[in-house]
């Protein structure tokens, strides 16, 4: 190689994703491939893991970090769920849901809508109603905030997807 190339994270992402699959399509010819071939095939996907280690690495420490930010965030904010919108980098940034002014939250249990209104246009008031939602349901075990998604009927609606 001439130069020193940097991945973005979408072709980072791409290359995990084969490498992922190349692992599945390896476990599923271990008793169909030779062992010859299956050892070449084992030990190319070794070295692309290799290869990427450091990516690996520097991928795990901003996660580490991302999350500790919103642990911290959560502390301060005295909310008792769990911020999992990894694409959020600030949550004190203007979140992009024009309008909307309320968080429906299906309760997992009742299939009944917990309505919570919005105090805000940032990601942390976002947090914080969807924090509200699901503490006024009588789910306790969907405490992670995963997504919004805005009513296409009525945009002043956003409804909380949420995950255990």
């Amino acid at each position: 190689m001439n130069c020193n190339p940097t991945l973005t994270a979408d072709e980072f992402k791409t290359i995990h994703n084969a490498l992922c699959e190349l692992d599945h399509v390896k476990q599923t010819l271990e008793d169909i491939l030779s062992k010859d071939l299956y050892i070449k095939l084992a030990k190319a996907t070794s070295q692309i893991r290799e290869g990427l280690a450091n990516a690996y690495e520097q991928d795990n420490s901003a996660f580490e970090i991302k999350m500790d930010y919103f642990d911290r965030v959560r502390e301060e904010l005295g909310l008792s769920t769990t911020w999992s919108m990894y694409e959020v980098d600030n949550l004190s940034e203007r979140h992009p849901f024009e309008g909307a002014t309320t968080v429906v939250y299906k309760d997992w249990n009742t299939n009944k809508d917990v309505v919570v209104q919005i105090n805000g246009l940032t990601w942390a008031a976002l947090y914080v109603a969807a924090n509200a939602a699901i503490n006024n349901s009588t789910d306790n075990h969907h405490s992670f905030i995963e997504g919004f998604t805005q009513s296409s009927i009525d945009p002043t609606i956003l409804f909380l997807s949420t995950g255990s």
